[in-house]
């Protein structure tokens, strides 16, 4: 993982790198973590820090092949496309390489690439690339089981709070949800809303909130550090993302008990399969996502009825016990596979 910040990600990586030490240890072997020196994973996890500067950069490189030492390396397992190039070029080709998959974006290689695509879309990709199906893994992404849940609609003295969070991006899609904001005020409809996260975005966001009316009903926290904490105080979660991959965002808020409104974009329409869990609408479409918050917003009892059954099924299908079980079906898929080939 040569991730700077803490996103996707990077928590991804943190989730997976107490399962795979794990996993090496009980089949008699080892696993060594390699991060970006300066990053924020650094700080988190016990692991060998190098510099990262680019995935051609000599000295990148250098620092990667003395990470590794004399160490036979059986498995790289790459969190990121510059890890996976860096490690492509710095490991023997006995060594299989494991790519995590977060975006319809990777390199394609036929011969010692396995691909863990964090959503059925994502291996549908790899696929059309013209990867063979045996080295091709499903694992979506997983989430703890937070320390704190929402209560929604508990108090009905106060107005209901609105909550989205992420990346201040056009990905995100928090200018459409500003517009579906803005028709929720003009229908009367009582509410207040948080828009959590930073980003390259949050200046324009800013001033459409302004010029929308809206800058007394919508909080711009920035990054928030304690997103559990965000989510308990919610009644309704909104996600109107034009982009994922599995959104890790997503399944934090329902896992918390939020009613959950999100868009239909490959990802959420495998978190959300159906209405009894939570409402998906179509994409880049602010009238659609404003019913969806009003109709969420008109039925308390309903909507609780949806984040009690969706934070049971996100608990049940994505917990980190099926996400062990997932990455431990594949490694010995991969280990299986390495044995054959050199018999």
């Amino acid at each position: 993982m040569l991730g700077k910040g803490l996103g996707g990600l990077e928590q991804v990586f943190l989730d997976y790198q107490p399962i795979l030490s794990a996993y090496a240890l009980r089949t008699g072997g080892t696993c060594r973590a390699i991060v970006r020196r300066g990053g924020a994973t650094e700080k988190r996890i016990d692991a060998l820090a190098i510099p990262a500067f680019s995935d051609w950069d000599p000295l990148t490189r250098f620092a990667a092949r003395r990470a590794i030492g004399r160490a036979h390396v059986d498995i790289a397992f790459c969190h990121g496309q510059r890890a996976y190039r860096i490690m492509r070029a710095v490991t023997p080709a006995t060594t299989d390489l494991i790519a995590c998959i977060h975006k319809p974006r990777f390199d394609v290689d036929l011969l010692r690439t396995h691909y863990v695509c964090v959503g059925a879309h994502l291996a549908a990709d790899v696929a059309r690339a013209g990867v063979s199906p045996d080295r091709i893994h499903i694992v979506p992404n997983a989430v703890r089981e937070p320390s704190v849940t929402a209560t929604p609609f508990a108090n009905p003295d106060r107005p209901p709070h609105i909550v989205a969070a992420g990346r201040l991006h056009r990905k995100k899609g928090f200018d459409l949800l500003l517009t579906s904001l803005a028709e929720l005020a003009a229908r009367g409809i009582s509410f207040r809303a948080t828009i959590a996260g930073d980003g390259d975005q949050r200046a324009s966001l800013l001033a459409e909130a302004n010029r929308l009316g809206l800058a007394d009903r919508v909080a711009f926290p920035g990054w928030c550090d304690d997103v559990p904490a965000l989510l308990a105080t919610g009644d309704v979660f909104a996600f109107p993302s034009r982009q994922e991959g599995f959104p890790l965002m997503l399944l934090e808020a329902m896992a918390a008990g939020l009613p959950a409104v999100a868009t239909r974009i490959p990802g959420t329409d495998e978190i959300i399969a159906d209405d009894d869990v939570g409402l998906l609408v179509p994409v880049d479409d602010a009238s659609a996502l404003t019913d969806a918050l009003a109709a969420t917003l008109a039925q308390p009892s309903l909507a609780r009825a949806r984040a009690a059954a969706g934070r049971d099924r996100i608990l049940r299908s994505f917990g980190l016990s099926a996400l062990e079980h997932r990455l431990a079906a594949v490694m010995d898929e991969v280990l299986a596979t390495t044995a054959s080939l050199r018999r």
